[in-house]
């Protein structure tokens, strides 16, 4: 024994709370703390209703949770990541000396479902086609497809951006935008610059996306919808098989994104998701 704990007895160990904050202090991901918190607040509730906290249950009460919120109707996704939330807090318990196990490590771990998507995982052969294609149909078409699939806009959000929330020129080209997260800046990607550019110009206002291609000077421009942009990437589609939609296009920018070494979280950030798992219902199995 040291001679400060000689002095001032055994450390004590950290409590129920402070072992909680520190767990959530280091979750780097806001959703993830946030879905975690509520995971171990609903796993204290229980606990409380028993007389006892999270920090001192065993393995035989969390297989008899698992059980009971399965009865109450969560789903197994769910009931997997309140697995995952209460392994983790346990693992920061060990690390900060508060337990010398991890019981959830004893409960069964609840098993995966195939969350796959239905989407069509396009190959870069494919979407190079594809952008060339678009480029010989419509300026429009090819900054488009650019943008969802290089820069990984939503369909809506390419849509919904005006000429004012241009700013730098190609290759530097920046476009404002607001997520879920707030307002924000994006710099295109170099060859999505320079499609955007093209259909911005000579325009300094108004949509960036029009419903025609040319209207008379006097004419206010209308901003392209949803169903005519959706009537322009079918023309991309040679065949009845493998179709190409704005689904399909975004899920290449994830797949290839997950490719070059981008982590989920990072690419759920980039793209404006507010959950990771919607990055990883898009990526292969082995992504």
């Amino acid at each position: 024994m040291s001679a400060e704990n000689r002095k001032n007895g055994p450390m004590a160990r950290p409590s129920h709370d402070a072992v909680l904050a520190a767990w959530l202090g280091e979750l780097s991901s806001p959703n993830t703390r946030s879905s975690y918190r509520l995971d171990l607040e609903v796993f204290a509730r229980w606990c409380a209703e028993r007389g006892s906290v999270p920090l001192v249950a065993d393995a035989t009460s969390i297989v008899e949770f698992q059980r009971e919120r399965s009865n109450d109707g969560d789903s197994a996704a769910t009931v997997r990541r309140r697995w995952s939330a209460l392994s983790s807090f346990f693992q920061s318990a060990i690390a900060q000396g508060a337990r010398h196990d991890n019981p959830a490590r004893g409960a069964v771990r609840p098993a995966s479902r195939d969350a796959s998507t239905t989407t069509a995982l396009l190959s870069q052969r494919e979407v190079d086609e594809h952008r060339r294609n678009a480029a010989a149909i419509d300026p429009r078409l090819a900054a488009l497809v650019a943008l969802i699939t290089l820069d990984g806009f939503k369909l809506g959000e390419a849509l919904a951006i005006d000429v004012e929330h241009l700013s730098g020129r190609p290759p530097h080209l920046w476009v404002a935008i607001v997520r879920r997260a707030g307002a924000g800046r994006v710099q295109l990607v170099e060859e999505s610059a320079h499609a955007v550019h093209a259909v911005a110009r000579p325009r300094t206002k108004g949509p960036l996306f029009i419903s025609a291609r040319a209207t008379a000077p006097t004419a206010t421009p209308s901003r392209l919808t949803r169903f005519g942009a959706d009537h322009l990437i079918r023309q991309l589609n040679q065949d009845d098989e493998g179709r190409v939609t704005a689904n399909a296009l975004r899920r290449y920018h994830m797949v290839m994104s997950r490719a070059a070494g981008a982590e989920p979280d990072h690419i759920r950030e980039r793209m404006g998701l507010a959950d990771v798992r919607s990055v990883r219902r898009q990526l292969p199995h082995d992504a």
